[in-house]
């Protein structure tokens, strides 16, 4: 559940926030308003600017202007020609301005795209993705760090329940948060910290994997990036945008997962259910999250293009990925030195 409630609250409000964010940004076609600040207790009551300047010369250029370019339709003549349904389309101007045309053109874009989604990479997006896997390895490094100094001091014999829980007060402050609100050094101190409590988290663990056999542990770390590598290979070599349709399907699973580790966490071990959940969560876990890989690959670069650059957010998503597909290699080395 360390990595499972936290990826499906994480995934969920980055879809939120950024389905809140994209309706703000869209102005309502004909209704008057302008612009709105966002997260403010008043109401925006400004008008629309008026074509015309505060001097006469200027309003009669511009009626001059109008009287030579052809009439258009009034809005009560399209709404007639309509039936009684109103048929009033905004201007390009307009239409390029509000957001669900924005995603619909995006959305054709990607469709219409040939090649692979490594043909179709920007300069752009190559350097985000640097960052977001340059704070990945960085937050690894920060997990390993944390999870030898537990293991050297009286820090290890915490139950890793309590640092579990921990970890989620900076994985909530860096989800409710941005680069527009909040300083960059802080929200990067956030990312260190729940890196560094997930690895203080996997001491009991790792401690115990070292005893049972002390190769299970360099195992596990090269089978987890070999698997991160190549469904991150496998990302590129895909069609553009295609890992995305496993959006929902990756989401039920995750539900499912979750309700399988609070099942096994209260039937007991001589039950005949204990082997059937502990199997479905250990190992439907492993393909789940190494399917996960692959989705937020290509989501972070779709991410990208639609404007959402915050490498933090994205780098999390993976580390989520990594450490919960390392515990549970791990799990299974153990158990076959166990035989």
């Amino acid at each position: 559940l360390q990595t499972g409630l936290p990826k499906m609250l994480f995934s969920l409000r980055s879809t939120v926030l950024r389905c809140s964010a994209a309706s703000a940004r869209a102005p309502v076609a004909g209704s008057g308003v302008s612009s709105c600040v966002a997260y403010s207790s008043r109401r925006c009551y400004a008008r629309a600017p008026s074509r015309f300047q505060n001097t006469k010369k200027a309003k009669v250029e511009m009626l001059e202007r109008e009287a030579e370019s052809p009439p258009q339709q009034s809005y009560q003549q399209q709404q007639q020609q309509g039936n009684g349904q109103s048929s009033f389309t905004p201007s390009q101007s307009q239409q390029s301005s509000v957001f669900p045309a924005y995603a619909d053109d995006h959305e054709r874009r990607k469709a219409e795209q040939q090649g692979t989604q490594w043909d179709n990479l920007s300069s752009g997006v190559v350097e985000h993705m640097r960052k977001v896997y340059g704070t990945l390895a960085a937050g690894i490094g920060i997990s390993a760090g944390a999870s030898i100094l537990a293991m050297a001091t009286p820090l290890g014999a915490v139950h890793p329940m309590i640092p579990g829980l921990l970890s989620l007060a900076p994985l909530m402050g860096i989800m409710y948060t941005n680069k527009h609100t909040h300083s960059l050094g802080l929200r990067t101190a956030m990312y260190g910290a729940f890196a560094g409590l997930s690895g203080w988290a996997m001491a009991p663990l790792l401690k115990i994997a070292l005893a049972v056999s002390p190769m299970a542990v360099p195992q596990a770390l090269l089978i987890t990036t070999g698997l991160f590598g190549t469904m991150t290979a496998l990302s590129m070599l895909a069609k553009p945008g295609s890992a995305l349709r496993l959006g929902v399907p990756l989401g039920a699973g995750m539900i499912v997962l979750c309700l399988t580790g609070l099942g096994a966490a209260f039937v007991p071990v001589t039950s005949a259910w204990y082997p059937l959940l502990h199997n479905v969560y250990l190992y439907g876990g492993l393909a789940l999250f190494t399917a996960y890989i692959a989705y937020d690959t290509q989501r972070m670069i779709d991410d990208y293009e639609m404007g959402e650059d915050d490498h933090l957010k994205h780098a999390i998503d993976l580390f989520i990925n990594f450490k919960a597909i390392f515990t549970r290699v791990l799990f299974i080395l153990m158990g076959r030195s166990d035989d």
